[in-house]
């Protein structure tokens, strides 16, 4: 078994970019309902489910088996993945539009054809990152775990209109990575729909398993101990259940357990924490920038505020 590297306690607290273009509200809408839940640090637990739908996709699996670098460094991986979200959630435009070209450049590379067969998809499939469909079905993930993790464990209770409105304000996010509006589900029950399809089509292989192996497992210096097991846990209580089962992380009694006692214990935490401790940094730095005035600083055009 390879020594994999570990990371600092310290990097699983990405720091926010820096202010930017003083009044630019960015691509998402400031204060609507998909950066009021993109800004819950809690969100972050739906991470590796999140992962784990992505690639139960065969093609995505084929991509990240052979072009990815989560077996040398999964959970460096996963936190430029949190970086590179919540610029694009809370920076300005041309700071998400930055992060948006460099992943997709990285996205770029990787293309080839299916080595093994899978359930509906034979050895020499090709794949490539940016297919709009692809890119789709990542953007899905994202949106679905979040939500998914703000009302389940953070607390967050969205009505109907705010699911639709969550919905709709992440269509900005999605466009910057070419996925196209003939694409998008039109309204939050068609989103619903789309996850519950293709979820229904999707294939654990063995490519798969070892993504969720490596994402699994603790990589903290210095350790964590029952990190590891607290995230299967999280992780099968997220996911649909023929998925945790087909990943080997079932939700046994103990880990049924285990994630109702953390819903309980944040759920309870949540209204009293001081928003520092709860939000994302992004999201202050996000709120200053649109409110500032362009002609309360010295800052000229694309300057920033100080």
């Amino acid at each position: 078994m390879p020594r994999l590297p570990r990371l600092p306690l310290t990097a699983v607290l990405p720091p926010p970019p820096s202010a930017g273009v003083v009044g630019d509200p960015g691509v998402c809408v400031p204060g609507g309902e998909f950066q009021r839940v993109s800004a819950e640090r809690g969100v972050v637990l739906g991470g590796p489910a999140a992962i784990l739908l992505q690639v139960a996709h065969p093609l995505v699996a084929e991509g990240v088996a052979v072009h990815s670098d989560y077996t040398s460094g999964p959970a460096h991986r996963l936190l430029g993945t949190l970086q590179a979200a919540l610029t694009i959630a809370f920076g300005d435009t041309e700071q998400a539009h930055a992060i948006a070209r460099h992943v997709g450049a990285q996205h770029a590379r990787v293309r080839g054809t299916t080595r093994t067969d899978a359930p509906g998809t034979p050895a020499g499939t090709p794949y490539r990152a940016n297919d709009p469909d692809l890119a789709l079905w990542v953007h899905a993930t994202l949106v679905w775990t979040a939500r998914r993790v703000a009302e389940r464990y953070v607390g967050l209770v969205l009505t109907p209109e705010q699911r639709e409105r969550h919905w709709q304000e992440s269509k900005p996010f999605a466009r910057l990575f070419a996925v196209p509006e003939r694409a998008l589900p039109g309204s939050v029950a068609e989103f619903d729909a789309y996850v519950e399809r293709t979820v229904a089509g999707l294939v654990v292989t063995d490519a798969a398993r070892r993504v969720a192996g490596d994402v699994l497992t603790q990589r903290t210096t210095p350790p964590l101990p029952g990190v590891a097991a607290l995230a299967r846990s999280i992780t099968a209580d997220l996911l649909p259940l023929r998925l945790a089962v087909d990943y080997g992380i079932a939700p046994t009694r103990g880990r049924r357990t285990a994630a109702g006692l953390l819903r309980t214990g944040l759920r309870a935490a949540r209204p009293v924490l001081p928003q520092r401790l709860a939000e994302w940094p992004h999201a202050e730095v996000s709120r200053r920038r649109v409110r500032a005035s362009p002609s309360r600083t010295s800052a000229g055009p694309g300057g920033t505020a100080g």
